[in-house]
């Protein structure tokens, strides 16, 4: 069993200080003291993962720290606790035992081929036919059997190791790539986001190429949740997700970056063509019509869009700050619209 690192490290006097102020906090945001919500805000309080909290404190700046809009960033906690234990010891153990299992076949080997040789020496001094097959069975032969079948025990010793190892190699791989997926969608969360916006500057960086990035948020999402039910609310979201999908091309990345916020990067493209990108998504949004069984009438949603342009040097944050300022402007001004940083 290999061991586990402790998440919280904090000792009692600051334990007591931080549960003094999430307590402060589900008052200050009328929620129920659940595990969940205690969770989240001792997470956000304790700076435990400074970018999950980040997201935690942007939803109460925005005041839309609810029960539906929380349980996804529950998930994701969960998620990545679960990525903070992987069996790493396993691995290590199990290399070192392959490590082991390789001295001592080197060793025994060494001492198997210097017995061979010296009988070869012997076999070299034989006269006769028969003194020869007896030096053969009784001094030649025993040596070689033991090296083979020491290789071969230790071939199968290897071949278990790499099998158990490449097993735990398999659920590392999958393990990570929950804790970057959203579950929900299937699409990259914000810790997956984080790396696609690193990887994609990196590339405009390199190859001088442009990159632009479109913030998407639902307008009033909570009153279709209030109104239709969550399960029709998650249904909306992935319909978004499909919808990124479909409308960008191989080399753009899209992901759901908590609630009802996305984001889309745009590589090698103009600021113009990615506003008119952005406004066609927007408009295929808006034209979308569900029929939702008990209600009379149809559920039709909108969203509104930003726009920000990379510039040589700065840093991702950077590139969203000003997307964010932008989609905030086309909030102010009606929601339902795309708006660009040069209108900032």
């Amino acid at each position: 069993m290999s061991k586990t690192t402790c998440r919280y490290t904090d000792n009692i006097q600051q334990a007591k200080q931080i549960t003094s102020q999430v307590l402060q906090r589900l008052n200050e945001l009328d929620v129920p003291s659940t595990p969940v919500h205690f969770t989240l805000l001792y997470e956000m309080v304790s700076q435990t993962d400074p970018e999950f909290a980040d997201e935690l404190a942007n939803l109460i700046k925005h005041h839309d720290y609810t029960d539906e809009s929380v349980r996804p960033l529950f998930r994701e906690l969960l998620k990545r606790i679960i990525n903070q234990h992987l069996p790493t010891d396993e691995v290590s153990q199990l290399i070192h035992e392959v490590l082991e299992h390789l001295e001592s076949w080197s060793s025994e080997s060494e001492q198997h081929h210097q017995v061979l040789m010296d009988n070869i020496a012997c076999l070299q001094a034989c006269q006769t036919h028969d003194e020869i097959m007896h030096c053969l069975n009784q001094n030649i032969l025993p040596p070689i059997r033991k090296i083979t079948n020491n290789t071969q025990t230790l071939q199968q010793q290897i071949n278990d190791s790499a099998q158990i190892i490449k097993k735990l190699k398999s659920e590392l791989e999958h393990v990570t790539a929950l804790a970057k997926t959203d579950s929900l969608t299937g699409i990259p969360n914000r810790r997956g986001f984080n790396e696609l916006a690193n990887e994609h500057i990196k590339t405009a960086q390199s190859e001088g190429t442009s990159l632009c990035m479109v913030l998407l948020d639902l307008d009033h999402f909570k009153s279709i949740n209030d109104t239709y039910g969550h399960l029709v609310g998650d249904s909306v979201l992935r319909y978004i997700a499909r919808t990124l999908h479909s409308e960008t091309k191989g080399h753009d990345a899209i992901a759901r970056l908590g609630g009802e916020e996305f984001v889309i990067l745009l590589s090698d493209i103009s600021y113009k063509n990615a506003l008119n990108i952005s406004e066609k998504i927007r408009k295929r949004i808006a034209s979308k019509v569900l029929s939702v069984k008990g209600h009379a009438l149809p559920l039709q949603f909108t969203s509104s869009f930003g726009v920000s342009q990379y510039k040589a040097g700065e840093t991702t944050d950077q590139l969203f700050d000003r997307a964010d300022q932008a989609l905030y402007l086309a909030k102010q001004n009606g929601r339902n619209q795309t708006c660009g940083e040069h209108q900032l």
